[in-house]
């Protein structure tokens, strides 16, 4: 038992292992042809490491796509948001194309391995296949063009201003993990052209933008310990792009909510814990949309300097966050 053990190991030492060299290493290979797959290489001392070297190198390709199209997003979500960057359309865009993207790279195997008899360095070869990765990708596209398709439909038949504005967030979206998935695409597909969008991101965008200007806001505060609640309110739906009604006809009302406790601690430290909330309610009738909630807290030396620095967190809050968080509040 022992010696059969024996055998196999030393076969396995052995295998890829042959003085002629295989035609890959130059990276020419004839059963792995450039027509029909991706292909990357690592060299190293010990085996695994060339195995591991060589999927790093086929997964570069996609990986630099990946840091591409994270600065299109920022890009385009930064200049359709003005200075309130739409944090969660990001991320959000970025988590599902870095999802897609290690599943294509989990269809990288290693092809081959080869050990150079003179310099004992091995050599591994990574492929992936174009086909099966093509297929994969024009069937997210696909779906992601109908996803688009469904959302401009819905936005068109809805009456209600709010989820038209989150139909056409939905829309930007869906084009923009579409526009990762075409670059890669055009990467695995052997003639570089993929599959042209229908849609234009910019027109989506301005689309929306158009709707977001119809918002009228009436600003309401139900409590507010600190003062000044009501002005941050109103600054911030105007520096959003909101319409701001005190009379008129408002469409939708924002109320704010701040609770807070003041405590000293042992040391002498003024703190200010609570929470601020929003509710907006569509009028007539108070039809709720949505509400959101933040923590707040803040500290000083001082009870004055405490109750400053709590309002300018609020301020900050406000006015970097209540864009997205409307919009939110009608994207499905």
């Amino acid at each position: 038992m022992r010696f059969f053990v024996a055998l196999l190991l030393v076969l396995s030492a052995c295998a890829g292992t042959g003085a002629q060299q295989p035609d890959w290493i130059n990276g020419n290979s004839s059963n792995y042809p450039a027509a029909k797959y991706l292909t990357g290489g690592g060299q190293a001392e010990y085996q695994a490491v060339a195995r591991d070297r060589a999927r790093a190198d086929l997964a570069k390709i996609f990986e630099i796509s990946i840091s591409e199209q994270s600065e299109d997003t920022v890009s385009h979500t930064s200049g359709s948001t003005d200075d309130a960057r739409s944090t969660l359309l990001e991320s959000s865009t970025s988590r599902n194309i870095s999802t897609r993207t290690n599943q294509i790279i989990s269809g990288i195997r290693i092809a081959d391995t080869w050990r150079d008899p003179e310099t004992r360095q091995f050599h591994a070869l990574a492929v992936l296949d174009r086909m099966k990765a093509s297929n994969s990708l024009r069937q997210d596209i696909t779906r992601l063009d109908n996803m688009t398709a469904r959302a401009i439909l819905d936005a068109r038949q809805n009456p209600e201003l709010l989820s038209r504005i989150g139909q056409y967030s939905r829309a930007v979206q869906a084009q923009l993990e579409r526009q990762a998935y075409q670059k890669h695409l055009k990467v695995v597909d052997y003639t570089g052209m993929g599959m042209s969008s229908p849609y234009s991101i910019a027109t989506l965008i301005s689309d929306r933008n158009a709707l977001l200007k119809r918002v009228r806001i009436q600003t309401s505060v139900e409590t507010d310990p600190l003062g000044g609640l009501e002005t941050m309110l109103k600054n911030a739906a105007s520096s959003a792009g909101f319409t701001h009604e005190v009379a008129g006809k408002p469409n939708y009302l924002l109320t704010g909510r701040l609770m807070l406790n003041e405590l000293r601690d042992t040391q002498g430290w003024y703190w200010q814990r609570g929470t601020l909330e929003v509710d907006l309610t569509r009028l007539p009738g108070k039809q709720a949309r949505g509400s959101k909630r933040w923590d707040i807290k803040t500290s000083a030396q001082d009870e004055a300097t405490a109750k400053a620095r709590a309002r300018n967190r609020i301020d900050s809050i406000l006015k970097q966050e209540l864009r997205r968080t409307i919009i939110g509040f009608g994207t499905p």
